[in-house]
């Protein structure tokens, strides 16, 4: 906006009213696009100091404090913000992300379960639940999350790589083939799906297959030592 204007040509308001909620925030947005995110951090603090009750206000200071990697900051907004509006799926969304950059993994699948309670086609909500439900150790419950994922989004590859893993984390490798499958599809020069992809053959009998993916994995990156391995015991099984 031209800094001559004493009043926003959109919506009527006096543009240099320091004392006005409106006019910090209008600051915060600004410095945002900007790419000045430290200085939308501390225009959007002015803007709470005017005015302490608008969830959006604590929403908007939580995403800036992430943004920066303040995530302790972060959480302790989204938490304010949720104290004055608590069926916001969004800010739950991203309480359960910063959650889980803390490490804090419980924390993270509840805030997670709350905003797929309130928004069910919060579709990349059922990514990151399955990715905490990973970490967590709930094998059953990551799978069931990234199943709803590609129900909802098909074309999800990246659900089809976590799929394979986690059906390979519990031993059913038959299951995980066609997700590794999938992923090489879209994605043939992934190094870490043909190995995995090559330990399913492998644990299903799939001997050939199982040596062909090593062998690619081991030609696109030679220092792939795991496939190497694998390509050395299979190799020369028969003399073991």
């Amino acid at each position: 906006m031209n800094p001559d204007y004493k009043f926003c040509p959109n919506c009527g308001c006096p543009d240099e009213d320091r004392t006005s909620s409106h006019y910090w925030e209008k600051q915060s947005m600004r410095s945002r696009r900007n790419g000045k995110t430290r200085d939308a951090i501390e225009a959007n603090k002015k803007y709470i100091e005017i005015d302490n009750k608008d969830p959006h206000a604590f929403k908007n200071l939580g995403d800036l404090y992430y943004y920066t990697g303040q995530i302790e900051l972060s959480i302790e907004n989204y938490l304010k913000s949720l104290e004055l509006k608590d069926d916001f799926a969004d800010t739950y969304y991203y309480l359960g992300i910063s959650y889980y950059r803390c490490g804090k993994i419980s924390k993270a699948v509840e805030s997670l379960e709350k905003c797929l309670e309130l928004n069910p086609d919060f579709i990349i909500g059922y990514y990151w639940l399955g990715i905490t439900y990973y970490h967590k150790g709930d094998r059953q419950k990551a799978i069931d999350s990234f199943e709803k994922l590609i129900e909802l989004n098909p074309e999800s590859i990246i659900a089809n790589y976590h799929l394979g893993v986690n059906f390979s984390s519990v031993g059913e490798y038959e299951k995980a083939i066609p997700y590794f499958e999938r992923v090489i599809s879209a994605s043939p020069d992934d190094e870490a799906v043909l190995y995995h992809l090559g330990i399913s053959y492998f644990r299903t009998g799939k001997f050939p297959k199982a040596v062909e993916m090593f062998r690619k994995s081991v030609k696109l990156n030679p220092e792939d030592n795991r496939s190497k391995k694998m390509l050395e015991f299979m190799l020369n099984v028969s003399e073991v």
